[in-house]
Formats: structure tokens, C-alpha cells, sequence
């Protein structure tokens, strides 16, 4: 029996009941709601409320927790399919994502038909091609300026969610494109209309009614501030699951589809153990469960209140099977080999010393 044929049953044994799925999204509609009400208090006590300058502070923290919350813990789960057992409320759901200031139609072809269904294939998954800003990939072209990418990189990621707002739905649109890949979806009218509509409604929840009831430089200093906090902590979740050193990159062609596919997740993608309690709570809040990546990406249409359990079962499976689970040892680990990839694909190519990736069995 090969590999690929024992995949297929490391899958079967992780797999929840019935019952352990409606329990998991009461838990996950709980949450919901909790990340709402966090969203609508701090932006009542930011925005509109009278406070004191401490108190606003703090509603400020908070209210860039709970955005980062709706899209790793709602957003995410809604757009996947995971949210609800209904197509309609997931979709209706999804459309959390358009209020943030993305588009939520656009982002289910690149992220669950780019990304997820070609995690790390160079040329195919968006996701890792930043053009000649980084290079993210053995593949990929490298260019002098690369050589500091591990400096500069982080400052970038943090323009995400302002980008997807001003910049990169319209671009997608225009050009009709996808990083190198062709936009394969329906342009409905009424896709487009519902993309700039949800532009307008973060515009006007975001700038607009803040430039009521203060001063517009305290709104924009404030709006571009938290963008950038919120883009950065998006976008660092996702590198440190597939941009490390150790993940695996394939060329496009290789095979990722079928018998393969699943193999495929567990080779490009890489768990993040927090093995400090109190902050392994608060971070799989915040993170939504994405710290068990290689659960995600083998099941993405249950909801992520299920995956510590699920990933237990997986360990266990794999273990009987020999087959090794990639995961950092810690947030301090995961930030660490990226910074490390980042600075090894900074180099040029005639010069790179090939480091093998670390496979290490994660310990709940």
C-alpha cells in the first residue's frame, strides 16, 4: 500500500460525528455573536461616546481585535462553506468580508479555488505571488531588491487590508486576472454592484460617520493605523502556515489533485503549536482556529471550533502511520522561520544553500 492510499483513511479518522458538528457551530455562532457585540461596543465607545482618552484607547484595542476576529472567525468560516449547514446564510454571512472592505465574491475563487486548491503551487496559488515585491518561492524570479525583503516585507504586509479596499479588487476586475491566473468566475452584475456597495458601506462605517463626531485628522490617523495593524496580523497568520522554511513549494503541473491532494496539504502546510495556555486560548480565538492549518486545508467546510479535536485524531492517525505533521514549536518558532525564508529567498539564487524543511510530530 503507498502513501497515497493511507491518506484517504488519516482523513476518515479524524472526522467528527453528526452531532460533535452541530455542537461546534452552536459553539461557533456563540463566538459570533460575542466578536459582534465586542465590535459594536468598542465603535460605540470609540466613535460616538464622549470618553476619556484611556477608555478610547482601550476601545480602540479592542475594536481592531474584534475586526481581525470577524475575519479569521467569521468571514473565514462563512466564504469556506463552514459557517452554517445553509448555503444561503453562509453566503449572507460571507458578506462580512465586503464590510470590512474586501470583496467576498472575489476572494472564494483566489483563496478556496486558487489557494486551497493549489496550496504553494508557484504560479498557480496567488497568495504567494507578491510580483517583484518579494519572492516567496525557489521559483520564482528573484530580483536585487529581494535581498532585504526579510526588512521590508513586514511593513508590506501590514498595507493588506487597506490595499483590498483601494486597490486590488479593482485591479482583479480591470485586468480580469488573478495574480498569473485568469478570473474564472461569473461577472454577474450584480457581483459588481454588491463589491462597490460593500466598499461604500465600509467607507461610510469606517471614515464617514467617525468624521461626525470628530476631528479628521484623529480619523484618518486612526484609520490608517489600525488598517495596517489589522492587515499586518492577516497577512502574518497565512505566512507563517505556507511561507516557512518548513513547507515545501511544487512547480505548477505537479500533481496536487486527487489521490495526491491531501498528502499535498500536509507537505505545504505547517501547524503552529502555542504551548503556553493562556495564550493558546486567546490566540486560537483570535486566530480562528488557524494555527491547525493542516486540518483546514484536508477539511475547510467544517466549522473551526472542531479543529483541536480533530487535529488529536489526525496526530494519532499519522503517528500509526509514520507519517510526520509539520508544526513550529511555537508563535516565537513560526515568526522566526519565516524571517528565515524570507532572508533565504532574499539571496540570490547562485548563492542559496538549500535548507531542508523541519518536520516535527506537534504536541496539542
Amino acid at each position: 500500500m503507498t502513501i497515497t492510499d493511507v491518506i484517504p483513511n488519516l482523513t476518515r479518522a479524524m472526522m467528527p460525528s453528526e452531532n460533535e458538528i452541530r455542537r461546534a457551530r452552536r459553539r461557533l455562532h456563540a463566538k459570533a455573536l460575542t466578536i459582534v457585540a465586542l465590535f459594536f461596543a468598542s465603535y460605540w465607545g470609540l466613535v460616538i461616546a464622549d470618553n476619556r482618552t484611556l477608555v478610547r484607547f482601550g476601545c480602540a484595542i479592542t475594536l481592531i481585535v474584534a475586526v481581525v476576529a470577524v475575519a479569521t472567525g467569521i468571514m473565514h468560516d462563512a466564504n469556506h462553506g463552514a459557517f452554517s449547514s445553509s448555503r444561503r446564510v453562509n453566503k449572507i454571512v460571507g458578506y462580512t468580508l465586503d464590510v470590512l472592505g474586501g470583496s467576498s465574491w472575489l476572494w472564494r475563487f483566489k483563496h478556496n479555488t486558487l489557494h486551497h486548491g493549489n496550496t504553494n503551487v508557484v504560479g498557480v496559488d496567488s497568495d504567494i505571488d507578491q510580483g517583484p515585491v518579494a519572492r516567496l518561492a525557489p521559483q520564482q524570479q528573484w530580483r536585487p531588491w529581494h535581498r532585504y525583503q526579510h526588512v521590508y516585507l513586514w511593513f508590506i504586509y501590514g498595507l493588506l487590508a487597506i490595499r483590498w479596499f483601494l486597490m486590488a479588487d479593482f485591479v482583479n476586475l480591470l485586468t480580469n486576472r488573478i495574480g498569473a491566473q485568469p478570473l474564472a468566475v461569473n461577472r454577474r452584475r450584480r457581483d459588481v454592484v454588491f463589491l462597490i456597495c460593500g466598499k461604500l458601506v465600509h467607507l461610510t462605517w469606517a471614515v464617514i460617520v467617525p468624521l461626525m463626531f470628530n476631528p479628521w485628522w484623529g480619523v484618518l490617523a486612526f484609520y490608517l493605523v489600525s488598517s495596517w495593524i489589522v492587515g499586518f496580523l492577516l497577512a502574518t497568520i497565512f505566512q507563517m502556515a505556507h511561507c516557512v522554511d518548513a513547507a515545501e513549494f511544487v512547480d505548477e503541473g505537479t500533481a496536487c489533485k486527487g489521490k495526491q491532494f491531501q498528502m499535498h496539504q500536509i507537505n505545504t502546510t505547517v501547524d503552529i503549536n502555542f504551548r503556553f495556555i493562556p495564550l493558546r486560548w486567546l490566540m486560537r480565538w483570535l486566530v480562528g482556529g488557524l494555527d491547525h492549518q493542516v486540518v483546514h486545508h484536508l477539511v475547510p467546510k467544517l466549522p473551526h471550533t472542531l479543529y483541536p479535536k480533530m487535529r488529536k485524531r489526525l496526530e494519532a492517525a499519522c503517528l500509526t502511520h509514520g507519517i510526520t505533521l509539520r508544526t513550529h514549536v511555537s508563535m516565537l518558532d513560526a515568526l522566526r522561520s519565516h524571517g528565515r525564508w524570507l532572508k533565504l529567498m532574499g539571496q540570490q539564487p547562485s548563492v542559496i544553500v538549500t535548507v531542508p524543511p523541519i518536520d516535527v510530530i506537534g504536541r496539542p
